[in-house]
């Protein structure tokens, strides 16, 4: 497979089953006023023709390249962690990451990369950063549902504290610009839940997420997003209607955080085995993985995400239901704690 030249920006857009939305995108990312970029694009396995037309528009665009691995449908956080894996081989400098649904304001690029540039300006050469923005939330045909993902979910925007990201992602991964060396560091992408939240982590834990509050991306919601904009008042009225079902599910995702978040210690000793300035976010990532897969009980458990302030970064209901799930969380099926205390 021969790939374009690194170009300023790599823009990762892996598509599943997404031809009546793509075109659109792929145009609003040739409107770009940032115009240093080229697209690496992985099909996941698309039954409905997606395959066929971004063979169309590959040929009409010569900054895009298709990645044919022959792996089939990977899913969407290893689909990605594949074409962050050719990017990275490719030498490329900074990543964009893209949904095939959603349209991107033309100077998404431009912006981000401006505050992405000037914090790498003022640190040490090799520190991984990450900058995301917020998103309008819009429905198929691009009406405005709400001017702010973050607010309407209740979430409050700004620096990323590494205890709330352990148990809930607010990095949308449409919104992300990230550089070489957090990409390098994130791979591979062990036990990640997907592909954004493991970049965030691994950001936060490694070097620093940065925040642009524009909202850069039209989000569309459309009833077939791999994840979207869900109504924060959702989450409560599953609990009290639902509460058996909501139950088995919540711990589902719990389960899948703590592995995460092993896995993310595993990573930090490989990255920084000396410490450093990531040594307190070891002893947060530590102490937590441990709380969960040793015997402790409910009340150490508690304790323990407590004095870390590890919880959900939403406000109202959010919070006491994962305290309760913390207190309540089953014995078996614990994963093994794998970080060296």
């Amino acid at each position: 497979m021969a790939l374009a030249a690194a170009a300023g920006v790599t823009i990762l857009l892996s598509t599943f089953n997404g031809a009546r939305y793509l075109a659109e995108q792929v145009k609003s990312l040739q409107r770009q006023t940032f115009t240093d970029w080229n697209l690496l694009v992985r099909d996941d396995g698309s039954s409905d023709g997606t395959a066929d037309l971004l063979e169309t528009l590959g040929a009409a665009e010569p900054r895009m390249t298709i990645v044919r691995d022959g792996r089939g449908n990977l899913g969407p956080a290893q689909s990605f962690g594949a074409l962050m894996k050719v990017a990275l081989q490719g030498g490329a400098e900074y990543f964009a990451f893209s949904d095939q649904d959603d349209v991107w304001q033309p100077d998404k690029l431009e912006q981000e990369l401006q505050v992405l540039r000037g914090r790498e300006a003022a640190l040490d050469p090799g520190v991984p950063l990450l900058v995301h923005s917020d998103l309008a939330v819009v429905d198929e045909d691009l009406r405005l549902i709400h001017p702010s993902f973050l607010g309407s979910q209740r979430l409050r925007a700004g620096a990323a504290p590494l205890p709330q990201l352990l148990t809930q992602n607010f990095v949308t991964g449409c919104s992300i610009v990230a550089n070489h060396p957090l990409v390098r560091a994130a791979l591979p992408l062990e036990d990640a839940v997907m592909h954004d939240w493991w970049l965030a982590l691994c950001a936060a834990a490694l070097g620093e997420i940065l925040y642009c509050p524009r909202a850069t991306v039209l989000y569309r919601q459309h009833g077939q997003n791999a994840a979207g904009s869900r109504w924060w008042g959702r989450a409560v009225l599953d609990a009290v209607l639902h509460p058996i079902l909501w139950w088995r599910r919540s711990s589902a995702v719990l389960s899948a955080t703590v592995a995460q978040a092993c896995a993310l210690g595993r990573r930090i000793e490989r990255e920084a085995p000396g410490g450093g300035s990531s040594a307190g976010a070891l002893a947060v990532v530590r102490d937590f993985c441990c709380a969960f897969s040793s015997g402790s009980g409910g009340i150490d458990r508690l304790r323990t995400v407590w004095r870390h302030g590890v919880r959900p970064r939403s406000t109202l209901g959010y919070p006491l239901f994962f305290y309760v799930r913390v207190m309540l969380w089953p014995a078996e099926g614990r994963p093994s704690c794998g970080v060296d205390r």
